[in-house]
C-alpha cells in the first residue's frame, strides 16, 4: 500500500466549506483595498537608488476551502479539512520588451520556475486590512529585490550572447474589470465519509485487487486579482471530485491499473450511489480478468483507441503540448525544458490528417448533455479568453498563450492558469466519421496488410493518478517517448483486446507499455469514429478547482508499437491478504 500514500501528494486539486455569502462582491472589499493601496504605493515609491522602479505589478490572493476524504477497503484513511489563503506577487522591472523574467541562471530553482512564476506566500484568512497590507508589502519588497538581480544578470547574458528572433518579455493587454459572486458551499462530512467507506468496501469482494483508493474532495476557490494596468477581477468556483483508482498484479509481475473519475460543480452532478458502486464493481471485474490475460510484447501494428482511451490518447499527446513554447534565456536545465514540446518546431505544418481539426473553447459548458469543466471567461492574468482553432485541417495554427510571448504567438489569447498556458475545453473534431463496424473492418484490413494474425483495441488508458500505483509505468512511458523522434509520452493501457484479423473474435489481453507516439503516428491516423464523447481530465499540475474537459472520437492509428517485456518485475506479496485468507476459512 506504500504507493497509495504517495497518491495524496500530487492530488492537491481534490479538495471545503467557504465563509463567503453568495452575494455580489463589493467593488472595494477589504482584500481589494489592501491590494490596491499597496500596489499604488509600490508603483510610486518602490525604488533602489541606481536601479529602475517596477513597470508592472500584479497581486493574486486565493482563498481556499478544502475538504478531502480518502478511504480504502471499507475504512477511512485520512480526512483533511482546512482553509487558507495565499498571495502571489508578480513584479517586473525593465519594460515590456526586456524585463527580469524568462531568464535562468542554470540552477535547479531556475529550472523549476523557468524564469517566470509568481512568488507565493501563505497569508491571513482574516479580512484584516493592516495584516493584509503587511503581507503584501513584505512579498513585494522581496520580489523587487529579486527582480533587480535577475534583470542585471539577464542584461549581462545578452551582452555576451547573440539571441536571434528574441520575442518581447510581456504583451500589452487592455485593462478590464470582472467581478463574479463569491461562492459558499456546505458539505455533509459525515455523509461523504460514509459514502467513501461504502464505495471503498467494494474491493473486499475482489481478492486480486491488491491496491485501491477512493478519494472524495470538494475544493472551493475564491480568487482576487489586480494589476498595475488597471485590471481587477474576482472569480469563484466550487469543484467536487470523486476519484477511484485500483490495481492488480499478474503472476508475471506486471501491474494493471485502472480508475474512474467523476467531476461536478454540485453533488447533483454525480451518479447515484448504486450507479457509482456498479461502476466500481465493473472496474474490479476488469482488473481481475485482465491479469489472467496473456501478455503481448513488442507489438507493432494498427491500434484502435475506443471511447475513454481515445480521450486519454489525445489529452496525453496533443492536449498537454498546446502551451505556447516559452524558451528561457540562459543555460542549464531550464533551457532544456523549454525545448521539450514536440509541437514546438511544427508551427504552420501538418500534425494531423487533413480531415481533423482541434478547437479549444473556453465558453463551452456542455456537449451532448454532458457538462464541461474547463471553461473560463477571464484567465488568471486578467485577460479575456478566446476560442482557438489550434489545428485546422491538420495544420498547427496556434498555441494557448499567456502574456509571455514566444516566437510563435506574440499576444495573450486568455489561456493562463496560474502563469502557465493551458487548454480549457478541448474539442478534437473530424470531417470524416466512421461507424464502429467500419472501424473494426478497417482495423482488421490493416492487420492483414502487415501480415499480423491479430490487432489491438484499447478501451482504457492509465492517467497520472492510476500510474502512481505503479510508478515504473511513468518512467517506461517517458523512456518510450524518448525513443521516438519528436515523441509524445503515452501511459500504459488498462484494458486491451486482441482481435483476430480473420474471424474478428475478441479476446482479452495485456500489452507492455507503448514506445511513445511520434508525430508521424498522428499524421497517419486512418479513421475517426462517429462517437465523440466528453471526458473530464484531471492533471496534478492543475490545482484549486480546475478540471479540464476533452471531447474526442474513437481513433484508428495505422501503426504504434509497444516495448519488449521487462525482465525484472516485482514479485507479488509472499503471504495473501489476511482478510481474504480468513474469509476463505469461514
Amino acid at each position: 500500500m506504500r504507493y497509495l500514500k504517495q497518491l495524496v501528494i500530487p492530488v492537491t486539486l481534490i479538495s471545503i466549506v467557504s465563509t463567503f455569502s453568495n452575494t455580489a462582491l463589493a467593488q472595494d472589499d477589504i482584500v481589494f483595498k489592501a491590494m490596491k493601496d499597496e500596489m499604488n504605493r509600490s508603483m510610486k515609491e518602490l525604488k533602489i537608488k541606481g536601479h529602475e522602479s517596477p513597470y508592472f505589478i500584479s497581486y493574486t490572493i486565493k482563498d481556499k476551502d478544502l475538504m478531502r476524504i480518502t478511504g480504502s477497503f471499507g475504512a477511512i484513511d485520512s480526512k483533511n479539512i482546512e482553509r487558507d489563503r495565499d498571495l502571489n506577487v508578480e513584479l517586473r522591472v525593465g519594460d515590456y520588451d526586456l524585463d527580469n523574467t524568462r531568464f535562468s541562471d542554470g540552477g535547479l530553482f531556475g529550472a523549476i520556475l523557468g524564469g517566470r512564476m509568481s512568488r507565493g506566500e501563505s497569508i491571513t484568512v482574516d479580512d484584516d486590512y493592516k495584516v493584509l497590507r503587511q503581507s503584501i508589502w513584505s512579498e513585494t519588497d522581496d520580489a523587487y529585490k529579486g527582480a533587480i538581480e535577475k534583470l542585471e544578470a539577464k542584461k549581462a547574458f545578452l551582452q555576451q550572447n547573440i539571441v536571434k528572433d528574441r520575442p518581447a518579455d510581456f504583451s500589452k493587454e487592455p485593462a478590464l474589470t470582472s467581478l463574479e459572486p463569491p461562492v459558499k458551499v456546505q458539505c455533509d462530512e459525515t455523509k461523504w465519509s460514509n459514502i467513501v467507506r461504502q464505495l471503498s468496501a467494494v474491493y473486499k469482494d475482489y481478492p486480486k485487487v491488491d491496491q485501491s483508493l477512493v478519494m472524495f474532495g470538494l475544493d472551493t476557490l475564491n480568487r482576487w486579482f489586480v494589476n498595475s494596468e488597471g485590471t481587477k477581477t474576482f472569480s469563484a468556483r466550487p469543484e467536487y471530485v470523486l476519484l477511484v483508482t485500483a490495481s492488480a498484479r499478474a503472476d508475471d509481475g506486471y501491474v494493471v491499473c485502472d480508475s474512474e473519475v467523476f467531476v461536478g460543480r454540485t453533488e447533483a452532478d454525480f451518479p447515484t450511489l448504486p450507479e457509482l458502486e456498479k461502476r466500481l464493481r465493473a472496474m474490479g471485474e476488469r482488473l481481475t480478468n485482465s491479469i489472467k490475460a496473456p501478455l503481448l510484447e513488442d507489438y507493432d501494428g494498427p491500434v484502435l483507441f475506443e471511447g475513454e482511451a481515445a480521450g486519454e490518447f489525445f489529452s496525453q499527446t496533443l492536449g498537454q503540448n498546446f502551451g505556447n513554447p516559452i524558451e528561457p534565456l540562459g543555460g542549464g536545465i531550464a533551457s532544456m525544458m523549454g525545448s521539450t514540446n514536440p509541437l514546438k518546431d511544427k508551427f504552420g505544418q501538418r500534425v494531423l490528417p487533413t480531415f481533423m481539426s482541434v478547437v479549444d473553447d473556453p465558453s463551452a459548458t456542455e456537449f451532448k448533455g454532458t457538462k464541461l469543466f474547463g471553461g473560463m471567461n477571464i484567465d488568471h492574468e486578467g485577460v479575456k479568453t478566446e476560442k482557438l482553432t489550434l489545428i485546422d485541417k491538420g495544420i498547427l495554427k496556434t498555441f494557448c498563450s499567456t502574456r509571455t510571448p514566444s516566437r510563435y504567438v506574440k499576444q495573450s489569447n486568455g489561456h493562463s492558469r496560474y502563469g502557465n498556458a493551458s487548454t480549457t475545453n478541448l474539442f478534437v473534431n473530424t470531417e470524416t466519421t466512421t461507424s464502429k463496424d467500419q472501424m473494426y473492418k478497417k482495423l482488421r484490413e490493416l492487420g492483414k496488410q502487415e501480415g499480423l494474425k491479430s490487432v489491438l483495441v484499447v478501451r482504457r488508458v492509465q492517467n497520472l493518478f492510476t500510474s502512481v500505483l505503479d510508478p515504473k509505468s511513468i518512467l517506461m512511458g517517458m523512456l518510450g517517448s524518448m525513443r521516438k523522434q519528436s515523441g509524445f509520452s503515452l501511459l500504459p493501457a488498462s484494458l486491451v483486446y486482441q482481435v483476430d484479423v480473420e474471424t474478428g473474435a475478441e479476446t482479452l489481453a495485456r500489452i507492455t507499455p507503448f514506445n511513445g507516439v511520434g508525430l508521424s503516428t498522428l499524421r497517419d491516423i486512418v479513421a475517426t469514429g462517429d462517437d465523440s464523447t466528453a471526458y473530464p481530465i484531471l492533471l496534478p499540475t492543475v490545482s484549486q478547482g480546475d478540471a479540464l474537459s476533452i471531447v474526442a472520437p474513437s481513433v484508428l492509428i495505422k501503426e504504434i508499437d509497444t516495448q519488449k517485456a521487462d525482465k525484472n518485475t516485482e514479485k507479488a506479496p509472499i503471504l495473501p491478504n489476511p482478510y481474504f485468507e480468513q474469509k476463505a476459512a469461514k
